[in-house]
């Protein structure tokens, strides 16, 4: 059986785990391979300056990638980052393209490669000078070969502008989208790893939580139980001589009371409910465990009910259950009572458990090193319910508390 933190734990690992910046530089290293491939196939189809030309320019425009390749992946950790590989490969990508344009006119359909790589290296003014010289100086390389008739400069021009107005209002926008992909992806990695801790701490407050629920279940039973037998250890050990059927009922028991100490171990160890109440009602429980302490101590605890006794819920009925077990474990060691009266109430939508002793009482106020009346408050907390403990010096005391049934909750 899986805790939630496990599950969640489980989830977590279930999601991919590539890095933000794996992702969005294998886009577009994806990208520029297949504008490249689409720029080479464009120019080898169009061969019209010649074999020689078109495959040089072909093989040119191929080159570009394997540089961009190396100039790039260092560089993946930012987008815009201006390094000075970045300005070697616009600089050597532009003197390539001219030669390659220049060998034949297809080539300029690199562009649709050099521009968006250019504005993800560079921040956003010199990708746009860049994209500016990439395009007029091709239009002067067509210029100086004599390729551009002086009837269409005008045209050319005005073309070339256009390109170069879409190419920076496209790439800029495809460089922004890739900004906030990686962002995003970062974003997404951040929120994954706070997941893991997330169900980290969760599972170490979970743990935190059961040690303390062991801590109190053998605190309110095992801890009592060994504390009679020792007080019974030390009645034999007076009446072996003086009162020998004292001194065998005294025996039994501690026989009695160490088989429900191994019983309850077990129990707690498998989390199940307490052996009181496996076979009985709650009041029947609390009436045995009223008799038991008289037995042992000699201090008459009377036990009353009152209303119909009604089945509650296990969580309720331990939490009652532990209480009175506590409480009367602190009458035996601190009260030094002669009498306790205790009432189990079954009220409309709840419990009502009450314990009073005659006993020299104390001052609730004052510092405690026990655990048991602050691990009695929090088990009723816990359970939605109520704790009230009165007492003074002299004055007894008395604890009364009332915890919510499901006709409550409802």
């Amino acid at each position: 059986m899986t805790s939630p933190s496990d599950r969640a734990d489980d989830r977590s690992s279930d999601l991919p785990t590539v890095r933000a910046d794996d992702r969005w530089f294998g886009d577009w290293i994806g990208y520029s391979a297949a504008a490249t491939l689409a720029a080479v196939v464009l120019v080898l189809a169009n061969p019209y300056t010649g074999a020689v030309r078109t495959f040089t320019a072909a093989g040119l425009i191929v080159a570009l990638f394997p540089f961009y390749w190396f100039v790039a992946r260092p560089s993946r950790a930012g987008v815009r980052s201006n390094t000075w590989r970045a300005w070697v490969y616009v600089g050597l990508s532009t003197a390539v393209y001219f030669v390659a344009y220049g060998l034949n006119n297809w080539s300029n359909v690199a562009l649709f490669v050099l521009s968006p790589q250019f504005f993800l290296m560079l921040s956003a003014v010199p990708a746009a000078i860049a994209i500016v010289v990439l395009n007029l100086g091709g239009v002067g390389v067509r210029w100086l070969l004599g390729d551009l008739a002086p009837g269409d400069v005008a045209s050319t021009l005005g073309m070339t502008v256009l390109v170069i107005a879409v190419s920076i209002y496209f790439s800029n926008r495809i460089t922004a989208v890739t900004k906030e992909s990686r962002e995003r992806g970062l974003l997404i990695d951040r929120l994954r790893e706070q997941q893991r801790e997330i169900a980290a701490l969760s599972e170490q407050q979970g743990a935190a939580a059961e040690r303390e629920r062991i801590a109190r279940e053998m605190h309110d039973t095992l801890a009592q139980g060994f504390t009679s037998i020792i007080t019974l250890g030390h009645a034999v050990q007076g009446e072996l001589e003086a009162d020998p059927s004292s001194a065998r009922r005294h025996v039994e028991l501690m026989t009695e009371t160490a088989q429900e100490n191994l019983q309850e171990s077990r129990r707690i160890i498998a989390a199940l409910t307490p052996g009181r109440l496996a076979d009985s009602t709650l009041d029947q429980a609390l009436a045995r465990v009223a008799a038991r302490f008289g037995d042992e101590t000699g201090v008459p605890v009377v036990f009353t009910v009152h209303g119909t006794p009604r089945p509650a819920s296990p969580a309720v009925e331990v939490v009652a259950l532990r209480v009175f077990q506590e409480a009367l474990a602190n009458v035996r060691k601190h009260a030094a009572a002669h009498a306790v009266e205790a009432s189990l109430g079954y009220e409309r939508g709840g419990l009502r458990l009450t314990v009073r002793d005659d006993g020299r009482g104390f001052d609730p106020a004052a510092p405690r090193r026990g655990y048991g009346i602050d691990g009695m408050s929090s088990r009723v907390r816990e359970a939605g319910g109520t704790f009230d403990l009165v007492s003074g010096l002299g004055q007894g005391t008395r604890l009364d508390m009332v915890l919510p049934t499901t006709e409550a909750a409802g």
